[in-house]
């Protein structure tokens, strides 16, 4: 029950934050997280689209390197067949930055 809670407010917070950097190309509509699994489903709309694109990653990693905090993404997919040949190139297991900010935000709640 305590990580369901966790997820939600974690999963509100990051829609939030996700939703700040995509704001040039559309909109997150959903975001659900699962820190037991450590799996992420996101729902976005881009613009110019009609159908929402579904994203599914299988397994995420935060890590710490010197003071800084990454996110690498493991197993990708989504509901668009180009877009799972881009993610595989360019996010498969990749780490990202993750603002000084948010990280803050995601050492209390993770």
């Amino acid at each position: 029950m305590l990580k369901k809670m966790k997820d939600a407010a974690l999963s509100k917070g990051a829609k939030a934050a996700i939703n700040h950097y995509i704001k040039e190309y559309g909109k997150m509509l959903k975001l659900t997280l699962d820190s037991e699994h450590k799996s992420i489903e996101v729902e976005v709309l881009l613009d110019g689209e009609k159908e929402p694109l579904l994203v599914r990653v299988e397994r995420y990693e935060l890590t710490e390197e010197n003071g800084r905090h990454f996110l690498k993404i493991h197993g990708i997919q989504t509901s668009r067949a180009w877009i799972n040949t881009v993610a595989a190139s360019y996010l498969e297991g990749k780490a990202f930055e993750i603002p000084a900010e948010y990280a803050k935000m995601l050492k209390v709640i993770v």
